[in-house]
């Protein structure tokens, strides 16, 4: 699995999001779209979002992807992370983690955004099989 680390990019990949956190962020199927909660095992790509609020100049973003729950007995498996610099408060970036080679495992999963180590905002979301229909 690959993970990127884009630096801040603009507002095209601003999520709509409200509170007052350190950052929100949410994962989705594209790098500049809604926030998803599910994904189906043949998706290429699944972006982690993230839109900062109170960030300082020079915090490190990181983000954790997990698989909380997959498999007969695997959970809490940490799958990869990257991270980036902020420059600004209301700074902004996308991570993103390519499909595995056969597809996603289906189960539960989560992706940790971090703040100086420390936990800002969770995105939890779930892999499903694809549906196939055979007509006949």
């Amino acid at each position: 699995m690959t993970l990127r680390a884009a630096e801040p990019t603009g507002t095209e990949a601003t999520p709509a999001l409200t509170g007052s956190k350190a950052l929100h962020g949410i994962v989705a199927k594209t790098k500049n779209g809604q926030s998803s909660k599910t994904f189906l095992n043949g998706t290429q790509k699944i972006y982690g979002i993230w839109k900062g609020e109170t960030l300082k100049a020079g915090d490190i973003v990181r983000a954790v992807w997990m698989a909380e729950s997959f498999g007969y007995s695997r959970k809490d498996v940490k799958i990869s992370e990257g991270a980036v610099t902020a420059y600004k408060p209301d700074d902004e970036g996308v991570f993103s983690l390519a499909r595995p080679q056969g597809g996603w495992p289906l189960g539960r999963y989560r992706l940790d955004f971090y703040v100086q180590n420390k936990l800002a905002d969770t995105a939890k979301f779930l892999v499903e099989e694809d549906v196939s229909v055979e007509v006949r």
